[in-house]
């Protein structure tokens, strides 16, 4: 899976090189103004999104900047007072591709505004606005979910990162970081281990207490 940022500025062979990586398995996503313009930041003669157009599955000719976030019709990916999109709104006609959301507006919402298209053996998922950072998260979990990427570390408070190593015998060992000024509560989501740190043992499900800046190095049996 890789996640391209607004790649406003790229060659017909980088964005080739994505068509096929999304051929072959890949899963895409990919935010708005992507392939815009050459790498001499040159605008494309074609619709957009240029080269992509066939893995992306839709193509677009307008564009609008927003004075005020906007929201989604009907909260498809259920993120409440989130549900929103600002800056800029592309205005997505689907061919192939299948639209996830539509622009809750009187003009725009005619338009798709988060697409995804299954193209070869992958998808390309495409953001045609800016997400809130909620709604941004949905997106991406659910792609994860998509491409079987998706495990225990998804589930955890957004200041704590797990990190895994092993042990000269093999075993496994989950290192989870607090990264915030505040306790972090979570449940441990793996087999059986045992608290390398506190002297402890702790099973699946077992609950976790980090504090402020403190971590936790689990070895499972």
């Amino acid at each position: 899976m890789i996640v391209v940022p607004p790649l406003y500025v790229a060659s017909d062979a980088l964005l080739e090189r994505l068509d096929r990586f999304v051929q072959n398995g890949g899963h895409l996503v990919v935010a708005f103004k992507s392939g815009f313009t050459n790498e001499y930041s040159t605008v494309r003669w074609s619709r957009m999104p240029g080269p992509l157009r066939k893995a992306a599955g839709f193509s677009y000719q307008e564009f609008s900047t927003l004075r005020n976030p906007i929201p989604l019709k009907g909260d498809p990916f259920r993120v409440g007072e989130n549900n929103r999109v600002s800056a800029w709104a592309e205005l997505l006609i689907p061919e192939t591709a299948q639209t996830l959301a539509t622009y809750d507006h009187p003009f725009f919402g005619k338009y798709a505004a988060i697409t995804r298209n299954s193209y070869g053996k992958g998808t390309l998922t495409y953001e045609g606005a800016a997400l809130s950072d909620e709604l941004q998260r949905k997106v991406i979990l659910q792609t994860l979910e998509l491409a079987k990427l998706a495990g225990p570390e998804q589930k955890l408070p957004d200041s704590v990162r797990v990190k895994r190593a092993f042990t000269k015998a093999g075993k496994p060992v989950h290192i989870f970081l607090n990264y915030s000024s505040k306790d972090q509560d979570f449940s441990y989501s793996y087999a059986a281990g045992s608290d390398m740190l506190a002297g402890k043992e702790i099973a699946p499900g077992a609950p976790i207490k980090l504090a402020p800046w403190d971590c936790a190095i689990i070895e499972e049996r």
